[in-house]
């Protein structure tokens, strides 16, 4: 089997728009959750904190930002991201010649905004002849598939191309099958990660179910409330080592495994027991062959909901046992809000820059670990950790129980 590393990153982020700045405040504690713009508070009901997006004020591109806005917020979010990271992995801005290079993207939303888009600008009541024709070009721009094929044509990818619409864990879906495949040999270089759009449609989901937090996002707290919608894009380019390694790339880390599972149990609420979070994180440990002792932090999903923090302690508890009391345990969500099926590459972002830096980002707002979790993980509140990084574990979970965990591993050129 070959082995995977990790070359460049970009990342689209309510925190920052750029990989340095991003780090640079996850490190400091910065927050990019605050009031709500995108949409009229109003209606929320008290319910009025978000984490937004403006690319416009960080990333420059305009040529590229204007090429992508008709496919739509996601696409415009993944294009910039991969942008950026192509250029941090020393790669052409746009490949002259077509190749066997993919691109992977999950998302939960795709692009809905588009729809909602044609909703607030047309009439409906119209006949089909009497529409505008840019509205029916604006809404063949909707499909799914546009959010990877839009990106492979303007970058000229002539490999693997796919959408994973696995809901908030489709970051790290498309992650783990980028390194399955990659190790596999079918491809020498693969652009993963996810993307999605801040739309009403989600924002108002989550707000009926309850699941929002009137003031912060504090994962694993006594006192959390629920969690902050967000949005954004992050990718990593992914290479084989050989290949990497031939054009003198910088490697920032290594993928060793990832471990599916699904709770099959309802369609929004965790498995109370942790069933499918269990079997991921274990999957992933036995993919990458590593002892669990040797994981130096977890990146967990870290909602700061009451059902899905619980839900994950369990699991954590099945997999390390006493080991849990040694482990940090790490929720950036409390910074980034939940950027949905961005969240977990977003996340991945943070935990490979963690395992280059050594160093574990710090948590903010969480202050009191739930009493009733009955452990004590190393929660750490007010500041990072120089640290010595090894293996991190990342977790993500999403609606109908589908769960990904992926193992992010210090290089070793040995």
């Amino acid at each position: 089997m070959k082995r995977v590393v990790i070359t460049g990153m970009g990342i689209v982020s309510p925190l920052a728009c750029k990989k340095d700045t991003f780090w640079e405040k996850i490190l400091k504690g910065d927050t990019g959750v605050s009031d709500l713009t995108k949409l009229n508070p109003s209606n929320y009901k008290g319910i009025t904190r978000a984490a937004e997006v403006h690319l416009e004020k960080e990333y420059k591109n305009m040529e590229l930002i204007e090429h992508f806005r008709p496919y739509g917020k996601a696409v415009t979010y993944a294009a910039a991201a991969i942008d950026m990271g192509l250029k941090d992995a020393g790669l052409e801005h746009k490949f002259t010649q077509k190749n066997n290079y993919g691109v992977i993207l999950g998302t939960t939303n795709g692009n809905q905004d588009i729809v909602e888009r044609i909703v607030d600008e047309w009439d409906l009541g119209m006949e089909h002849e009497e529409l505008p024709s840019q509205a029916s070009e604006t809404l063949h721009k909707f499909r799914p598939v546009e959010l990877s094929a839009s990106i492979a044509k303007y970058y000229n990818l002539g490999g693997t191309n796919m959408v994973i619409p696995t809901a908030c864990a489709a970051g790290n879906y498309a992650i783990g099958t980028a390194y399955s495949m990659i190790q596999e040999g079918r491809s020498p270089l693969i652009i993963a990660g996810g993307a999605d759009p801040f739309t009403r449609s989600c924002y108002t989901v989550f707000y009926r179910l309850g699941a929002m937090s009137k003031n912060d996002c504090k994962p694993f707290d006594q006192d959390r409330t629920g969690m902050i919608v967000g949005e954004g894009a992050a990718i990593l380019i992914i290479e084989e080592l050989e290949h990497a390694l031939a054009r003198g790339a910088r490697i920032y880390g290594e993928i060793k495994g990832y471990g599916l599972a699904c709770d099959a149990y309802d369609p929004t609420a965790p498995d109370p027991e942790g069933s499918g979070a269990t079997l991921s994180m274990t999957n992933a440990l036995v993919s990458g062959n590593i002892d669990k002792k040797n994981i130096t932090y977890i990146s967990a999903h870290g909602t700061g909901t009451k059902a899905n923090d619980a839900h994950e302690v369990k699991a954590m508890n099945n997999v390390f046992g006493d080991e849990i009391n040694t482990l940090y345990v790490n929720g950036i969500k409390s910074m980034l809000g939940h950027c949905m099926g961005a969240a977990s590459a977003l996340e991945a972002v943070s935990a490979v820059l963690s395992l280059y830096n050594q160093h574990i980002p710090k948590n903010i707002n969480t202050k009191k670990i739930d009493e009733s979790f009955n452990i004590s993980f190393q929660i750490q509140p007010s500041a990072e950790i120089e640290h010595h990084v090894e293996h991190v574990l990342s977790n993500s979970f999403a609606f109908g129980g589908n769960i990904c965990s992926v193992i992010f591993s210090k290089y070793d050129a040995n």
